[in-house]
């Protein structure tokens, strides 16, 4: 089992036989192809597995992406989302905690962190041939390794990822809700349960008919991708929040090129792109990180249902579960979602008393406050 830091494989010649953790961490390696990232990046491999790693120390700029600091996602980004809540009664208490919170999390430089498995998307996935056996050996290194930093692991939720939880918990991981997340269960082919619902016949419908042509990523120039990157942040950043990741149209390319997300999207009777999405898969489940649309275009267009149909029926065609991410609840769960909280585990026990505690007052408010919230408001 070993650990090599982004400036070794850059060091090394590209092989086509590389893994796609290997090639995403070249791809990765010093942070240009994502605006808003900052952070090391290395390769961990067991032997049987190869996964891309981040490695933080908490003095990176401020407003780091939530994909690789703890500080955005516990704070910054809750600060953003309060904004949009839309309950006044609400939003000055909750205020009042994530400044609270923000500050803990500073003392505790919770950012000072490293992070297995961490493709800087919004949804992790876990290889599900992984042997959790692995779990002490990957821990024992990256704390010999990395003496200082909290050791985490991403997007778990007790759907997918049972099994890899209950395993770090019981080596002493400390679980941190994140956020609810939507599935969609596709196992079933054409059978599959979301398909009956009256709200995801009705987008089936809307796009048969729809004037687009749906164009696979293989299919793309270069200025289609400059075009998607461009819809993803009107979606994502001016819509949604700008601490959602940057993601630029060369990181897109290669991921196409390189093999670790496929691309869709919808082109109209002029040779536009008006909406795209990128899949991120494994051997069950398929992820979307990237969701972009004309937002100036009339909503009866129906580009957000069109690329949502695409999804299921991706999900339906390869009998996979998709993680649909978070976000438009109430519009996930018209089309069958099914809600499940979403996790980070987090290893601390080789940490100062201080910084435990910290991490200790984090979890058990997310787990008495913010899994209750999330599920009361159906966020």
């Amino acid at each position: 089992m070993k650990l090599l830091l982004e400036e070794q494989l850059l060091s090394e010649p590209a092989n086509p036989n590389d893994s796609l953790a290997r090639r995403y961490v070249r791809t990765c390696a010093g942070g240009a192809l994502i605006g808003n990232v900052s952070t090391r990046m290395a390769l961990l491999d067991t032997g049987a597995q190869q996964f891309p790693v981040s490695i933080t120390e908490g003095n990176e700029p401020d407003n780091n992406c939530y994909v690789v600091s703890p500080q955005t996602a516990y704070s910054g980004y809750a600060r953003e989302e309060l904004k949009r809540l839309g309950r006044p009664w609400l939003t000055w208490p909750l205020k009042l905690l994530t400044q609270g919170v923000d500050r803990l999390l500073s003392a505790a430089k919770v950012d000072k962190l490293v992070q297995v498995n961490n493709w800087l998307l919004s949804t992790n996935l876990y290889p599900t041939d992984w042997s959790v056996a692995e779990l002490p050996a990957i821990t024992a290194l990256l704390r010999r390794t990395f003496p200082d930093h909290g050791i985490g692991f991403r997007s778990l939720n007790d759907f997918s990822n049972r099994e890899l939880r209950q395993c770090l918990e019981a080596l002493g991981y400390l679980s941190i809700p994140s956020r609810q997340v939507y599935l969609f269960d596709g196992r079933a082919g054409a059978q599959a349960p979301f398909l009956k619902h009256h709200n995801t016949r009705l987008d089936a419908t809307l796009l048969r008919r729809s004037p687009y042509e749906v164009v696979p990523g293989t299919a793309l120039s270069d200025a289609d991708f400059q075009r998607m990157e461009h819809l993803y942040n009107l979606l994502y950043l001016d819509k949604y929040c700008t601490l959602n990741p940057h993601y630029s149209a060369q990181w897109m390319q290669r991921g196409q090129r390189e093999g670790w997300i496929e691309f869709r999207a919808l082109r109209n009777a002029d040779g536009r792109i008006d909406g795209a999405l990128g899949w991120f898969a494994n051997a069950a489940v398929i992820s979307t990180p990237i969701v972009g649309y004309d937002t100036a275009l009339p909503q009866r267009a129906g580009l957000y249902r069109q690329l949502t149909r695409l999804c299921l029926q991706e999900a339906v065609e390869r009998r996979q579960v998709l993680n649909f991410s978070s976000g438009a609840a109430e519009f996930k769960r018209l089309r069958g979602g099914q809600p499940q909280i979403e996790y980070s585990l987090i290893h601390i026990a080789h940490l100062s008393w201080g910084r435990r505690l910290v991490w200790t007052v984090l979890s058990r408010l997310l787990h008495g406050i913010g899994v209750p919230m999330m599920r009361k408001l159906k966020l």
